[in-house]
């Protein structure tokens, strides 16, 4: 009796394990399905964005059961992006202007420089150009296993560098001492190059 019971008990947990063993098994393919089958629907121009000169190029994406909602998600995420970017140019010149200028420098010009980036470059993404976009429609399930329709909206767009520089320095003219902290620094030298790199777009 006692061995029956024992065998009895072997089967059922074999076949507790087998079970679990099939369901994950399954759950890990129809993941890998709709993961390949989202990547093979992501297009070229969107995986590979040609760079354009004088442009910051940004790429995103977004997911909703409605188009519009979709294409509203993947703007935010673009324009949080080029926030970030532009966040870090503008860091960066600005360490590069206050290095060279030294402590001597008076903290209201370098608060002053800070502003005046800040608002060119929140501007220039505000102006974001859209350089190409698409919504996809995606065959899904709910929660019931109801199908549905998924929309993931790509774009691809950028800011316009060339113009945001001459923005910037056409600010710091208006600014007679903080221009002059500027002339005697190299980060004017390579602004100016930019500037005269972008020459033929800006004109």
């Amino acid at each position: 009796m006692k061995n029956l019971l024992a065998l009895s008990f072997s089967i059922a947990i074999l076949f507790v394990i087998g079970c679990a063993g099939g369901a994950s098994s399954g759950s890990v393919n129809l993941v890998t399905e709709a993961s390949t089958e989202i990547i093979d629907l992501e297009p070229d121009w969107w995986l590979n964005p040609e760079e354009r000169e004088g442009y910051v190029v940004g790429k995103a994406e977004g997911v909703s059961r409605d188009k519009s909602g979709a294409r509203m998600k993947a703007q935010n995420m673009l324009i949080n992006d080029f926030r970030q970017r532009t966040k870090s140019i503008a860091e960066g010149r600005s360490e590069n202007f206050f290095k060279e200028t030294g402590e001597d420098l008076d903290s209201e010009i370098m608060q002053s420089f800070s502003s005046v980036q800040n608002s060119v470059w929140n501007g220039a993404v505000e102006n974001w150009v859209e350089f190409k976009s698409t919504t996809i429609i995606e065959k899904s399930t709910d929660d019931q296993g109801k199908p549905r329709n998924l929309y993931r909206h790509y774009v691809v767009a950028g800011i316009d560098q060339g113009a945001a520089d001459k923005k910037l320095l056409a600010a710091l003219k208006r600014e007679k001492e903080l221009m002059t902290a500027f002339e005697a620094t190299k980060a004017y030298d390579k602004l100016q190059a930019d500037l005269e790199k972008y020459k033929d777009k800006l004109d």
